[in-house]
């Protein structure tokens, strides 16, 4: 295992707003977290339950040996991804209930912790699994960051799961409809607040094209975070890559500013294509130069 991680792959079946489509795209929020990780070391590792049906070789462009790769007798979680043009996606799994939580919750759940994992971004979606595999794994020391996946369906039990988990995280990066969920209705800085006094030093609120706005728990202060530039080609994946790139930025420098521009530069990078980022060293390079372009443009700001 390596240093970085995340877990999760879904085969994307994506259908643009006009019609277009790309079927089969090596996706979920696990490995685009683990790309947007990748852009700035090389040691990170993307873990997933997966079938027979899935190619090892989908993953060796983005810079991953596929060591992480757990083949079940189940077939690989796959979901349609309908995008419409206001940026609504609708995702649509396309095995069974039973097959999806297996291979995404409670397979990585059963998995033993590996010591040399130093960091892991954790995607919660309030399973009564999550808070003991959570708690493992603080106990063996692993840094953590986590990004929820709730929504109107969520049920209080799993809400009152990911609440009793934000003190085990030290990055949280909610959507605006998830910061709701959790904190309440409010103004963002309010809900930032709710959410760093429940445990995370930095809360992330991820605002799409707008951006995001974070805050430091510890300090008291907000900051702004833009958009870096990019072609945009589809922004599937964006918000996931952008917390990989704040892990590893944080976990390396404990620099707020370049932790934050390389997040930003992680999501950016992601969405000029169809999938994640192929990764070379070349890459890998550009990455740091569009860092250091943006890390004047994160502001600190007041309340």
């Amino acid at each position: 295992m390596s240093r970085y991680a995340s877990w999760g792959i879904i085969l994307d079946d994506i259908i643009y707003p006009n019609g277009r489509s790309a079927m089969g795209m090596p996706g979920g929020g696990g490995l685009y977290a683990a790309s947007g990780m990748r852009l700035w070391h090389k040691d990170v590792a993307i873990c997933a339950a997966v079938g027979a049906d899935f190619d090892p070789a989908l993953v060796k462009p983005l810079g991953f040996d596929g060591s992480g790769l757990i083949v079940t007798d189940l077939p690989t979680p796959r979901a349609w991804q309908l995008l419409e043009e206001n940026g609504r996606r609708t995702q649509i799994p396309r095995i069974s209930h039973e097959a999806w939580f297996e291979q995404l919750v409670a397979i990585p759940h059963a998995q033993p912790i590996p010591p040399t994992l130093k960091a892991l971004h954790f995607l919660g979606r309030g399973d009564a699994l999550e808070e003991p595999f959570v708690q493992s794994l603080v106990e063996a020391g692993v840094f953590l960051s986590a990004e929820p996946i709730i929504g109107a369906n969520s049920t209080a039990d799993e809400l009152a799961v990911l609440r009793r988990c934000l003190p085990h995280f030290t990055i949280f990066a909610p959507g605006a409809p998830d910061a709701a969920l959790l904190a309440g209705d409010g103004s963002p800085e309010e809900q930032l607040r709710a959410l760093a006094a429940m445990g995370p030093r930095l809360v992330a609120l991820r605002q799409g094209a707008a951006g995001s706005l974070l805050f430091d728990g510890e300090n008291g202060r907000f900051y702004r975070i833009p958009a870096a530039p990019a072609n945009i080609v589809d922004v599937t994946g964006a918000g996931n890559a952008f917390c990989g790139g704040l892990l590893v930025g944080w976990h390396e420098t404990g620099d707020i500013r370049r932790a934050a521009a390389m997040a930003c530069v992680s999501a950016a990078m992601t969405i000029e294509q169809v999938g994640p980022v192929p990764i070379d060293d070349a890459v890998m390079a550009e990455a740091e130069r569009r860092a250091d372009g943006v890390m004047g443009q994160i502001l600190e700001i007041g309340d």
